[in-house]
């Protein structure tokens, strides 16, 4: 496929470069460009921002917007009306062409001054992709955002998963509902004078939220159980809490509840700021209280979200470990305090909080991945593999969602009369703000379809982790949690808002969750 990038040539970036490598490392794609006449070169005061910041932040280079001209002008040069796809990257809105153009919008507008704008008023991040070939609808993707009064994080995230969000769609499938969208567009232009007080305003608050962190200790992470066997909260709609605060030198996080002979525990993500990375570790706890966690698991790389189940008469556990890019299977040899590193699942790719299930002949593993500079938190890929330690084969439709509200797991499956909820993290307005339940309505090797069905809050505190199990529940808060001896969690259904087909009415949900 002869494929074209139509660029601004004062706006040769680096995601540009991003996705003219991806294209070029698949074997039928001849890449090209060719540059529009008209000029639109990002605001400088923008640019004076974001090297401002990786600056104070200690930011890596590689950024989105870094410019990169003399790789993308070595691409042949190509005359559009001879391309089979033309991908408008020129900030036009639209492009006459006698071949397939894709071009992306950002909240509305064409080119990178779109994401600029949507920063500068704070508002959500969202990508659209229109496709000539596809005249009905977009393709589209909800990025997170790393930091809110980060500039440059917005920048990164939104333009990393917009590359995301072209291959998707240049891999030859029609585009499926869960990302198409009629979405209504508002067009803002962002001037000198916003930027400008963006700039002031970001300054302003990061001075002080550190003034606060400093004063009051600031936000972190902690746990918190209960024991009911007989009713779960998604059941009861409402219940108190324990919590287990965090300790001075760092934080807990990502409960998972384990049963074993009679006896009650909890494996956590224990962070340690000495070390700067997370250990996984394990509480005993009883209707008295909870042991101080012990570190079980621990590598030179950071690990969280125990997943812990039993199979075929062992006790397993996959750990998150995107930041060694590798998925791995643990064996307990003496349960609780001993395991060992059985099996890699999967290498090569950063999947963050793999999460499997057993479901038509096989296994699923459902995570959120990282590509370029995005988050970990608003792309979801599923894999297949036809045991525990199978080859992963990636779903057909991968990334399956590019959503920061409903991609990220947050806990096992939960499972009700045949049908199976998937807890998910909602990272739209922050990391952790909140855990959505969704109806799976259907999972093969060809299609995945959500329905978000429920909802848990914590009152102020943000939550990105649930499990049950045996009558043991558990789930976590971010906030300022020292001095928190008890927190009230609710649930509660939400209107249905399919992501794909629409599916039956949201059932009860059992109690337990769902083992592979």
């Amino acid at each position: 496929m002869r494929i074209c990038l139509y660029l601004d040539p004062s706006r040769l970036l680096r995601w540009h470069h991003w996705l003219a490598e991806a294209l070029a490392g698949t074997r039928e794609n001849e890449v090209s460009c060719a540059f529009a006449v008209a000029q639109r070169p990002l605001p400088s005061v923008c640019r004076l921002l974001v090297d401002l910041e990786r600056l104070v932040y200690g930011f890596g280079a590689n950024g989105a917007t870094d410019p990169v001209e003399t790789e993308l002008r070595s691409l042949p040069p190509l005359p559009i009306g001879d391309a089979d796809t033309i991908i408008n990257l020129g900030g036009e809105a639209q492009l006459a062409a006698a071949g397939r153009v894709l071009t992306p919008l950002f909240n509305g507008i064409p080119g990178e001054v779109g994401v600029l704008a949507a920063l500068a008023n704070g508002e959500d991040l969202v990508v659209e992709l229109h496709d000539s070939a596809s005249p009905s609808g977009a393709w589209t993707a909800r990025p997170a955002r790393l930091d809110r009064n980060v500039f440059s994080a917005g920048l990164d995230s939104a333009l990393s998963c917009a590359v995301a969000l072209i291959l998707k769609a240049l891999h030859g499938e029609t585009a499926p509902d869960v990302c198409r969208t009629t979405w209504a567009k508002t067009t803002r232009r962002l001037g000198a004078f916003s930027a400008l007080a963006f700039a002031t305003s970001t300054a302003a608050s990061k001075a002080l939220n550190l003034a606060d962190l400093l004063a009051r200790g600031g936000r972190t992470w902690a746990i918190a159980w209960r024991f009911d066997e007989g009713t779960s909260l998604l059941e009861k709609g409402e219940a108190n809490f324990r919590v287990l605060a965090s300790q001075a030198n760092g934080f807990l996080a990502d409960p998972f509840p384990f049963e074993h002979r009679g006896r009650q525990f909890i494996f956590v993500e224990q962070y340690l700021n000495t070390k700067r990375r997370g250990c996984i570790a394990v509480a005993t706890v009883d209707r008295k209280g909870i042991t101080p966690p012990q570190i079980v698991i621990e590598e030179p790389y950071h690990l969280s979200y125990p997943f812990v189940f039993e199979h075929d008469g062992q006790i397993w556990m996959i750990p998150e470990s995107g930041a060694a890019r590798s998925v791995n299977l643990y064996r307990a040899v003496e349960f609780p305090h001993r395991w060992t590193r059985e099996a890699c699942l999967t290498k090569g790719i950063e999947l963050y909080d793999a999460t499997p299930l057993q479901h038509a002949g096989g296994f699923w593993f459902f995570g959120s991945s990282r590509v370029w500079a995005s988050t970990s938190w608003d792309i979801l890929s599923i894999y297949r593999a036809e045991s525990l330690s199978g080859h992963w084969t990636p779903h057909a439709h991968n990334p399956l969602l590019i959503d920061a509200a409903l991609s990220r797991p947050a806990g096992a499956f939960v499972r009700h009369g045949g049908r199976t909820l998937r807890p998910v993290q909602d990272c739209s307005r922050q990391y952790g703000g909140a855990v959505t339940f969704c109806r799976i309505d259907a999972l093969d090797r060809s299609q995945f379809k959500q329905t978000p069905v429920g909802r848990i809050r914590t009152g102020a505190f943000g939550c990105h982790t649930y499990n049950r199990q045996s009558g043991l529940e558990v789930l976590d808060l971010f906030g300022r949690v020292n001095g928190l001896r008890e927190v009230t969690a609710s649930y509660g259904p939400l209107a249905s808002r399919p992501t794909g087909a629409h599916g039956p009415a949201p059932a009860a949900v059992e109690s337990d969750s769902a083992t592979p």
